[in-house]
This record gives structure tokens, C-alpha cells and sequence, in this order.
């Protein structure tokens, strides 16, 4: 599978992040996996929801800012 980079999202209207492929929104799902990268490091993660969306990276939780867009690879 060919990994492409692109970007997600918050949609406070749908609850949930959304990933942009193909000049398309598509949503997001608790225990989908991609590459997040932040700054020049790559981490492999998996998004999950309790009370706020987070990813576990390497067995750590990290919450996901509504109000920012994270660079991906899917």
C-alpha cells in the first residue's frame, strides 16, 4: 500500500476528524492507523475516542486539538 501525505481535521458539526483524499472529505473512525507527523518526526499512531479524540503513539495518549490541522500519511 502507497502511503500519501495529507492533512486532517476537527468537523464540530460531525464530532470527528476527517481526512482530505482526493479533493474529498472522508471521516475518520476510532482504530483507524496512520503516520502523524509533527515537525521532522514521524510517529505511527492510532486514533481513539473517550471524553476528547486522541492518538496513542507508542503506548502514550496524546490529545488532538480541535483547532488544529496534523500532516498525515495514510
Amino acid at each position: 500500500m502507497v502511503s500519501r501525505k495529507t492533512t486532517i481535521h476537527y468537523n464540530r458539526e460531525q464530532d470527528q476528524w476527517c481526512v482530505k483524499l482526493n479533493e474529498r472529505m472522508y471521516p475518520l473512525h476510532c482504530g483507524e492507523s496512520f503516520l502523524l507527523h509533527i515537525g521532522k518526526t514521524t510517529f505511527s499512531c492510532q486514533l481513539e475516542l473517550d471524553a476528547n479524540w486522541y492518538v496513542i503513539v507508542q503506548e502514550t495518549p496524546f490529545v488532538l486539538h480541535p483547532t488544529t490541522i496534523y500532516s498525515v500519511s495514510m
